[in-house]
């Protein structure tokens, strides 16, 4: 079957959410356990203007396995805000807002995690929050029989398979933007 299928429930989706004005939300983690914290944290807006961009001191090492991954070290975070120091400002940004994410589930889960750790008020609703990686899959459309539902894209793979020239590198401004771009994409598409 020749991908995209474009369903035109998500085209339709994706034009209602960029009429909401959404920012859109990356983090890196130490890694993605229920105690696990947020270590990087990246915003930008529609338009992929960085509104938030900071390494945020997760309070503990970060372990060899999740520096791999993303590249940030103990020494990197070690001069980096703690969230409790960096929360007034992002709460002020999410306020409110549509917030897309890439995988939305997950990083919802570990900036409340963190927030909690942090002893922090958690004021951002989960209503909020919207996943561009499932509105990509559905946009895709391949089929996974096991899980009953659209398979899942790495991010990388929607941006190059959108013919987006952004990077995808593990870091969070970066991989925002990505996704602020791929939401656009995905409510300008006409199918052919």
């Amino acid at each position: 079957m020749p991908y995209p299928i474009a369903h035109p429930k998500v085209l339709e989706r994706a034009r209602q959410v960029i009429g909401l004005n959404p920012i859109f939300l990356d983090t890196e983690t130490t890694g993605v356990g229920l105690y696990d914290l947020v270590i990087e944290i990246g915003i930008v807006d529609l338009e992929g203007n960085v509104l938030f961009n900071s390494l945020i001191n997760p309070g503990r090492p970060i372990p060899q396995d999740s520096s791999k991954v993303h590249g940030i070290t103990d020494e990197m975070v070690a001069e980096a805000p703690s969230l409790k120091t960096a929360w007034s400002e992002i709460e002020d940004i999410l306020h409110n807002r549509a917030i897309g994410m890439y995988n939305a589930e997950f990083d919802y889960r570990l900036m409340k995690q963190s927030a909690d750790n942090a002893g922090l008020p958690w004021s951002i609703q989960r209503d909020q929050a919207f996943c561009v990686m499932n509105m990509f899959a559905a946009w895709y459309g391949e089929w996974n029989r096991r899980a009953n539902n659209f398979r899942s894209q790495k991010l990388e793979f929607a941006g190059k398979f959108c013919g987006i020239d952004l990077p995808n590198n593990h870091q969070a401004v970066d991989d925002a933007k990505l996704t602020a771009a791929l939401l656009k994409y995905l409510a300008e598409y006409e199918p052919k």
